[in-house]
């Protein structure tokens, strides 16, 4: 336990990466929007608020490359490692979330920033009750970041080479499944069941794909080179 705390301290050491930098980024997405708001006579309903999802999933690229050889080098184990960044990101999640739904407490009490602008109350994601909203904003951003995760995990294990073929097997899989949805028709029933899953769905379904990028993510650092 005492090696997944110090893997923690670690991680979160780099107090600019992992606590400024993404609120920085998301701060200056809304005073951007406010400004526009500001000059708009309509509702302005922004996609702003993705930025720091965008933020999370590039942080778990980067994570690997930067921590993954400088821990395991100072004799660090590969589980305690993982289970260190773990910890990492699900209390850099939770913290998130809550200042999220926060920040969507005080936006609707000041009519929208006095501007119509709704950033942090998002259509869709935002419209459920509070515990639901904070699933919803923490199962996206570990999913997004173990996604990221993932990526690298496969660089780190196979190289550049291995990354491309990655995305050209992707590529092709999305290709093939376009085909034959398109062949037998079903993009509208597809559209459909999109259109009518709650958004705890949606949410759950992200975190079994966490669950998922988290467990290849492992298979494939257990044997990886430092």
């Amino acid at each position: 336990m005492n090696r997944v705390i110090g893997i923690v301290r670690t991680h979160l050491a780099d107090r600019w990466a992992w606590l400024v930098l993404p609120w920085v980024i998301m701060g200056m997405s809304f005073v951007c929007n406010l400004i526009i708001g500001s000059l708009a006579d309509d509702k302005i309903y922004t996609g702003g608020l993705a930025s720091i999802y965008v933020y999370l999933f590039v942080l778990g690229i980067v994570t690997v490359g930067q921590t993954f050889p400088f821990i395991i080098g100072f004799g660090a184990r590969r589980k305690d490692y993982f289970l260190g960044t773990i910890a990492s990101i699900t209390i850099i999640s939770v913290l998130s979330a809550i200042v999220l739904i926060i920040l969507g407490y005080i936006e609707r009490q000041t009519g929208y920033w006095g501007v119509g602008l709704y950033f942090f109350n998002v259509r869709y994601l935002s419209d459920g009750p509070i515990l639901e909203r904070f699933w919803v904003y923490f199962t996206m951003m570990i999913n997004l970041y173990f996604c990221g995760f993932a990526i690298s995990s496969i660089h780190r294990k196979f190289g550049r080479n291995g990354v491309f073929f990655f995305f050209i097997g992707l590529g092709v899989v999305l290709t093939a499944a376009s085909y034959f949805i398109s062949k037998y028709d079903k993009w509208k029933a597809i559209i459909d069941w999109f259109a009518d899953l709650a958004v705890i769905e949606l949410a759950n379904g992200l975190f079994v794909g966490t669950l998922i990028c988290i467990l290849v993510s492992y298979v494939l650092l257990r044997k990886a080179t430092v």
